[in-house]
């Protein structure tokens, strides 16, 4: 995808710029690196109030099996989320006012997720399996944050809704129920969505640099994943290959360096 339509995330590199000068001074600032998208199918409110259920579902099966809630991880986990929602609320007006909550459960099935409301789950055997550090939590959650700060899930559907006939008026469930079935609609998703997640980690990686989390450090989850990655068959594949993505991250290390060396000059 070498063309995108306006909506998708732009960087403002004269914002960075001035958070990288202003130093000590701007210790109260946070980097916009993020812009609201405009101008599609739906409200962002119409698709949080779509999905608000997957969440319910998600803390109802969780509990029903005992595993809700951490055990060995909770005040890690927690310290990293709340140094990270500051970042997240300065990127655009609809983030600001996201209630932005973190759930942690232990079902092995769940790794990590956000939803459009600023919902975000990671699940302690997730973050047990992969043995990560701090700065790494911080990516994967940054990650996840990023998907809502973008509204990727907004932006999916209305790309599915431009591939459909627009003679017929469609509301967000009913969009759900096309993507369940339309084995070929969902096939034609596949690049908007790993688009997706190229723009997740990029920003994921800048939020949690400027938080003050190393850049180099945080992509050795995605290194070690691209050691790891063996593309399962799949009939659509939502997520780009691991080394394509750690290309990516490392391509943008420069600018997140930045981000990071203003953070430390910040706390000087």
């Amino acid at each position: 995808m070498k063309t995108l339509p306006a909506c998708w995330m732009r960087m403002t590199l004269a914002c960075i710029a001035s958070l990288a000068s202003a130093g000590a001074a701007a210790a109260d600032r946070w980097a916009q690196l993020a812009y609201e998208p405009v101008a599609l199918a739906w409200s962002a409110g119409e698709v949080e109030r779509a999905t608000a259920g997957n969440f319910d579902d998600i803390v109802r099966r969780a509990k029903g099996q005992g595993q809700y809630g951490c055990e060995t991880s909770c005040e890690r986990v927690r310290r990293v989320f709340e140094r990270l929602v500051p970042l997240a609320r300065a990127q655009t007006p609809r983030a600001r006012h996201l209630p932005w909550t973190l759930t942690v459960v232990r079902t092995p099935g769940v790794e990590a997720l956000a939803l459009p409301g600023g919902q975000v789950v990671i699940s302690e055997a997730f973050i047990h399996e992969h043995k990560m550090p701090d700065t790494q939590l911080a990516f994967v959650l940054a990650h996840e944050m990023a998907h809502s700060i973008l509204e990727h899930e907004r932006q999916t559907l209305h790309f599915a809704r431009m591939l459909l006939r627009q003679d017929v008026p469609r509301s967000v469930a009913d969009m759900y129920v096309e993507m369940g079935y339309n084995f070929a609609l969902l096939s034609s998703l596949e690049p908007v969505m790993q688009q997706g997640e190229f723009e997740a980690d990029e920003l994921g990686l800048l939020l949690a640099s400027a938080a003050g989390y190393a850049p180099r450090d945080q992509i050795g989850f995605m290194a070690r994943q691209a050691v790891m990655d063996k593309t399962p068959r799949a009939l659509v594949h939502t997520h780009p290959p691991a080394r394509e993505r750690l290309a990516q991250l490392r391509a943008r290390l420069p600018l997140a360096q930045r981000l990071y060396a203003a953070h430390k000059a910040q706390r000087r």
